[in-house]
């Protein structure tokens, strides 16, 4: 195995500084054995990632599904790239601009369709643009699994992306809470949720219970149209979300009190203790919104 003129290093990307490492090591006598010259035996790195994984302060594991480099000491994954031999990325592309193609025709039949045909093809699109952003939120949370952008991930991914750091960050949480494997695997696992916008979810990831808040917010907003994810944010604030810990406590005396905050008398979020006209520390009209 050779390192050829468009080789990168397969933990972080960059181009210099390559050499091949040997996943299990040759010691005495293992350049006689034929699997420890074997393709699969053999990882292009560069220098820095090359001698952190020959000091044993990372350690890495391939196979013909994946690669991940974790820290010896913590355990913590440093870099994790997935690998498919039927995957065409060419053939990918191709369909993308299939699509575009698809999309300029689909605005030149727009007059041409009825009353009800506009209205179908309107939420059509809205949900693709749903499931636009998700894509992006995918991308993202992919690119900071690996160790392409370094200490300062977010400002140089924000940079290649052409976006801010900051929304860099929120795409990539929301896939992280909301899209991944249950393992910590890359997992499209889309939620059920009639919210179209990504703001619902960002806004509910920033708290200590963002599945709970993200059907909080689904159920007000089909209670009131009109509810709006200025009001989203404004109840999380006045609840102190992202401050209560744990959410959920064992002991009924410390009941998490989320589940009783919002005032039907007053029709809004409350702090237990603060709905005017209640004798206890709970709303006696409040309702459960679990």
């Amino acid at each position: 195995m050779l390192v050829v003129p468009d080789s990168v290093c397969e933990i972080c990307g960059t181009s210099r500084n390559l050499e091949v490492h040997h996943i299990e090591p040759k010691r005495m006598g293992g350049s006689q054995r034929p699997e420890i010259e074997a393709r699969s035996n053999k990882a292009i790195l560069c220098r820095s990632c090359h001698s952190k994984i020959t000091e044993q302060r990372w350690r890495l594991e391939r196979t013909d599904r994946q690669l991940v480099v974790t820290e010896v000491p913590t355990g913590e994954v440093v870099a994790r790239r997935l690998f498919a031999s039927d995957f065409n990325a060419p053939q990918y592309f191709q369909e993308l601009n299939l699509l575009e193609t698809h999309l300029g025709a689909l605005i030149q039949g727009v007059p041409y369709l009825t009353d009800d045909q506009l209205v179908d093809l309107f939420g059509y699109l809205r949900g693709l643009d749903q499931r636009t952003w998700k894509a992006q939120a995918a991308i993202l949370w992919e690119a900071k699994r690996r160790s392409v952008y370094g200490d300062r991930a977010w400002e140089a991914m924000g940079r290649s992306f052409g976006i801010g750091w900051r929304q860099a960050y929120n795409l990539a949480r929301v896939w992280e809470v909301y899209f991944r494997g249950e393992k910590g695997e890359f997992c499209n696992q889309l939620q059920n949720c009639s919210l179209q916008e990504v703001t619902w979810y960002i806004v509910a990831s920033e708290t200590e219970a963002p599945h709970f808040w993200l059907a909080y917010g689904e159920d007000r907003k089909a209670e009131d149209p009109g509810y709006s994810v200025s009001d989203f944010r404004e109840e999380i604030s006045i609840a102190g979300a992202k401050k209560e810990d744990p959410l959920f406590p064992e002991s009924d005396s410390q009941r998490c009190r989320w589940l009783r905050v919002y005032c039907t008398k007053l029709r809004r979020v409350v702090r237990p203790g603060d709905c005017p006209g209640c004798d206890t520390g709970v709303p006696s009209t409040a309702e459960a919104v679990l």
